[in-house]
């Protein structure tokens, strides 16, 4: 039914989102779970010096760290104007117009999917030594996907506020061992002296800096989620800012430290050459070495445990974009309802289960590779989106309050918002320059190309279809993005035009 002939029903418990159920710290838990911080000190930052060569990945985090804390200004500024389960989807609307709206919505969905799949090949990978250590049986790399399958299934069709707890006691487990670990390692420096080259700005400037950037900004995905949840927030105008510069600043500290502490300990000279050698056993072998086998141990299942967190994180992410998406009548009305009970969008979090266990059975049936086909491919390919959508929503706040500050100072709702999206514009450059090279295929392979252009076709038919609306529904069109609103603000560009 078109919204010219039913308006939403304000207050209904089929369309909306259960209210006021999280504050500050249960945004931080859905955030920062989202960046799998264990993940990337013993995976991205391990992979970053195997690919590039180069030991600046501490000081890429920091830089990629300020560029999204001046990102985070104009972005929770206007979130304060927009509150909408479609974050991405709805600031790209209203700050844009409707039809770029929906392209972006669109792009959400593949890239936060694909984020949320690539994790089900690498805790199989992760968990199945495990399981052999301690029951003996060599179990295949679906099997433990399976299990944490079957656990995000259920536990996103429950309210946020389960999750939320459920997901602080795994973020404080992960968290506490990566501050230990950067403790003992700057308490074993490599032959008794600090080297601090890893921190040098300077790294930044070189022909190679564009991937250790966009290593950086793979690593930071999830601060962006808290406007995600501000429909189900404790008053959104303030928890969400708050938490989204808290994200980003724990996340760019702790990073910075973490990856740093590893050439302490390991000494920059040698960092590259380990990483290529050891991957991962660069992370537990220093464990090991320093605080004794059982503490490693720990650490496998914690690796696990992390992975498990980001993917309750994300399938909430992708469930809460259909949903709004639903609920305007831009994707079937179905995914736009709620479920009585628990307030969670139900009937969208099982469509990405549905999705998720179908291409679980196609890799396990076809014997593909679950960390290069899957976790590397997916996991890869969905951080470059994001970080394409992140520069498409920072124009488009730019754009939002070009003409109109809406009581806003022009520091947070001009200057910061136009100074991030140059910079983002030449972080996304240097991302697609070193595509190849992050998916680790050859300059000749057409992986990085199919990639890119699937996510241009998607935004294209976003845009059509958007078109579309504005031609059969102009009223279901002037609303996208309005969220459960029945006001649209006058001001809301239409079509792209005022």
């Amino acid at each position: 039914m078109s919204i010219t002939q039913q308006q939403p029903r304000v207050g209904s418990i089929a369309d909306q989102l259960a209210a006021d159920k999280l504050g500050v710290m249960g945004l931080l838990h859905f955030s920062l779970t989202a960046a799998t911080p264990l993940t990337v000190i013993a995976g991205v930052t391990v992979t970053g010096w195997a690919l590039t060569g180069q030991i600046g990945i501490p000081v890429a985090f920091a830089a990629i760290g300020a560029i999204l804390v001046l990102f985070s200004v104009g972005y929770t500024t206007m979130a304060r104007h927009i509150s909408n389960a479609g974050a991405f989807y709805a600031f790209a609307a209203r700050g844009g117009s409707p039809a770029v709206g929906v392209a972006a919505a669109l792009v959400a969905l593949v890239a936060y999917a694909a984020l949320s799949l690539g994790l089900y090949g690498l805790v199989g990978v992760a968990a199945a030594p495990l399981i052999e250590t301690w029951t003996g049986w060599a179990a295949p790399w679906w099997v433990p996907a399976a299990a944490m399958w079957l656990l995000v299934s259920i536990l996103g069709t429950r309210a946020v506020d389960l999750n939320s707890k459920f997901l602080a006691v795994l973020l404080a487990l992960e968290m506490a061992l990566i501050v230990v670990f950067s403790i003992s390692n700057l308490g074993n420096p490599f032959e008794g002296t600090y080297h601090f080259e890893a921190l040098d700005p300077t790294l930044l400037f070189t022909s190679i800096s564009g991937a250790l950037l966009v290593l950086g900004f793979l690593g930071m995905i999830g601060v962006e989620m808290p406007t995600v949840y501000a429909e189900e927030s404790k008053n959104p105008k303030r928890t969400v800012r708050i938490a989204t510069v808290l994200a980003i600043v724990i996340l760019a500290v702790m990073y910075t430290i973490a990856s740093w502490s590893m050439t302490v300990a390991v000494g920059p000279d040698n960092i590259v050459a380990a990483a290529r050698e050891l991957d991962l056993g660069v992370f537990f072998g220093l464990i090991e070495t320093q605080m004794g086998a059982s503490v490693a141990t720990a650490a496998e299942v914690l690796l696990v445990t992390s992975v498990v967190a980001a993917a309750i994180s994300f399938h909430n992410t992708v469930s809460r974009y259909a949903f709004a998406l639903g609920r305007e009548n831009v994707l079937p009305t179905a995914l736009g309802r709620t479920s009585p009970r628990t307030g969670a969008p139900m009937r969208a979090s099982l469509v990405q289960s549905a999705l998720a266990l179908v291409v679980l059975v196609v890799y396990a049936v076809a014997g593909l590779d679950p960390m290069i086909d899957l976790f590397y491919l997916f996991g890869t390919s969905g951080g470059v989106g994001i970080l394409i959508l992140i520069t498409v929503v920072s124009a488009a706040v730019v754009k939002y309050f070009a003409r109109d500050l809406r009581g806003e100072s022009s520091w947070s709702a001009r200057w910061a918002p136009a100074l991030s999206t140059v910079l983002l514009v030449a972080v996304t450059v240097a991302a697609i320059a070193s595509f190849a090279d992050l998916l680790g295929v050859g300059p000749d392979s057409p992986l990085p190309t199919v990639v890119l252009v699937v996510y241009a076709v998607v935004a294209v038919i976003g845009v059509l279809w958007g078109l579309v609306l504005r031609s059969s529904r102009p009223e279901q069109y002037r609303r996208i993005g309005s969220g459960p609103s029945t006001e649209v603000e006058e001001e809301a560009p239409v079509g792209g035009r005022p």
